[in-house]
This record gives structure tokens, C-alpha cells and sequence, in this order.
């Protein structure tokens, strides 16, 4: 997580926690091939405070920090995902199995 967030965004983080393990929605890849994701996802924050992201691969054309309550536009689904490391619970949520 630390390497991945550091190769995207250029800040280096500290995990905190697990906060939920989900599996994404089937998705058809441009080449045709069909996949289905597991989804880890920690609550992070950053080494520094002061560090500011920045594009650092061919994955991403914009980075940038944003308040809570002034996300830019997204899916429904990255709000909930968004919303389950926002509760801090101590324990990760588990999605329940379809």
C-alpha cells in the first residue's frame, strides 16, 4: 500500500488500518478480458502533512487533496467505500458474501 500510494502520488503515507474488504463489480477490460477485483482498502495518512501529490505514472492525469465535504464528482459506489474509512471503526468491514 505504502509503495503503491508513493508510485501514484509521489506521498509517502503511514497505514493506519484495514477499513473494508470488498470485491469490485465484474468489469469487461478494453481488450475484451473479464475480471472481477478483491478490493483492500486502508485509511491512510500522510508521513508529512505538508507533501503535495502529483501525477507520477501513466495511471492518474490529476492529484490533488480535497476536503470531505467537497469531493469531486464520483460513483455512488466510491462514496460508500470513501464513507467506510471515514467511520474509524477499529474493526474492517467485511462485504457480505453475494
Amino acid at each position: 500500500m505504502v509503495r503503491e500510494v508513493a508510485e501514484e502520488t509521489g506521498v509517502r503515507v503511514v497505514v493506519e488500518r484495514l477499513a473494508a474488504v470488498t470485491a469490485s463489480p465484474p468489469v469487461r477490460h478494453g481488450n475484451g478480458d473479464r475480471a472481477q477485483y478483491l478490493e483492500l482498502v486502508f485509511a491512510c495518512r500522510p508521513t508529512h502533512p505538508d507533501q503535495s501529490p502529483r501525477v507520477c505514472d501513466d495511471e492518474s492525469v490529476e492529484v490533488a487533496w480535497f476536503p470531505l465535504n467537497a469531493l469531486p464528482p464520483m460513483s455512488e459506489r466510491m462514496r460508500e467505500i470513501i464513507a467506510l474509512v471515514e467511520k474509524d471503526e477499529p474493526q474492517a468491514w467485511f462485504a457480505p458474501a453475494p
